[in-house]
């Protein structure tokens, strides 16, 4: 047997898909188990062009992705569809390498190597309408609290003021949900966390002609699901209270809410309140504290201080590494009076 013959044996005998191609699509060789996915011999695949085995609809972004193979990044994955013979279309995920390049860099032979990842694909298809299907039932769930609690509050001839703070609450706890609903209930950025809990605040847009009054600062970190909930209701909290009595509750406050990792891992958060009524230690607890101190050190068993200094109400939480994942590489933050979103 010659060593070309060895070579093949070895690359039909991978259950990996290997195709090596040219960079118009021309096929130059395909393994048995490419073979196989595309339910023709490897003898009539050579030759033909790999395009017309992938819906047209993909075409554009597949070679946009395979455009950026370079000398110096030779190597991209994709994933992608295929459509064999008998018309049925397969989720596929492939690891291209190219080959040979010409004098100005460009691709000339390249190779993939893939996987079949029709039943991920499946899967993933059918976990995404169960989680639509659950938001949108506690969607309505909330819809209905809502609706029983205007009437019991009516019915009790309860003040104007506790129906607008339980409504606004849901509000809250509605966009908690809106946020891991929208990353599949795989958490989300504390970037993100931080601007719904900040709803209530119409962007930072409180002062005289749309002014910008709320700094908001800190490195890229992705909250996990279950810390995502407690954190939106808290920062509601401290925003209603600044609106209500603190540094929102005048035409000239400002509140700074920055967040950072801590040598242990831990995130330490603070919510820092100037310019606004002069402040005072209040004669009892409010439900906005014990929510705090609640959700913060029982639920996530954190660290939260709350310091009611004269010049304005601060606010230092300390939640424990594990309901975070490891900062990214990325820029800061930037500032909300720099954002137009």
């Amino acid at each position: 047997m010659s060593d070309i013959e060895i070579l093949r044996d070895i690359l039909d005998a991978q259950l990996e898909m290997v195709c090596r191609f040219t960079a118009d699509g021309t096929i130059l060789f395909a393994n048995a188990a490419y073979a196989r996915m595309m339910q023709s011999p490897p003898e009539r695949l050579t030759g033909r062009n790999l395009w017309v085995f992938i819906p047209e609809s993909e075409h554009a972004a597949i070679r946009a992705e395979l455009a950026q193979l370079t000398p110096d990044n030779p190597a991209r994955t994709i994933e992608n569809r295929l459509e064999v013979v008998d018309g049925t279309v397969r989720w596929t995920l492939w690891r291209n390498h190219a080959l040979a390049f010409d004098d100005q860099g460009r691709w000339q032979v390249a190779q993939s190597t893939g996987i079949d990842i029709t039943e991920r694909k499946t899967l993933e298809d059918r976990l995404r309408l169960m989680v639509e299907e659950l938001n949108h039932r506690v969607k309505n769930t909330l819809m209905v609290v809502q609706a029983m609690a205007w009437q019991s509050f009516r019915g009790a001839h309860a003040p104007v003021d506790a129906v607008e703070n339980f409504n606004a609450r849901l509000h809250a706890l509605a966009s908690a949900h809106t946020i891991l609903s929208r990353e599949q209930w795989a958490g989300a950025p504390l970037a993100e966390v931080v601007r719904q809990g900040l709803t209530i605040c119409n962007g930072g847009e409180l002062g005289v002609g749309g002014a910008r009054r709320l700094a908001v600062s800190g490195p890229d970190l992705r909250v996990y699901a279950a810390p995502t909930v407690s954190l939106v209701m808290v920062l509601h909290e401290l925003a209603t209270n600044a609106i209500k009595y603190g540094a929102l509750s005048n035409t000239a406050g400002t509140v700074a809410i920055a967040w950072d990792v801590q040598d242990d891992g831990s995130v330490a958060l603070e919510w820092r309140e100037h310019g606004g009524p002069p402040v005072a230690p209040p004669a009892r607890s409010g439900f906005g504290s014990r929510l705090i101190r609640d959700a913060i050190t029982r639920q996530l068993s954190g660290e939260a201080h709350l310091d009611h200094a004269v010049t304005g109400l601060v606010v230092r939480l300390v939640l424990p590494a594990q309901h975070f994942d490891p900062p990214a590489a990325h820029p800061a933050f930037p500032d909300l009076r720099e954002d137009d979103t």
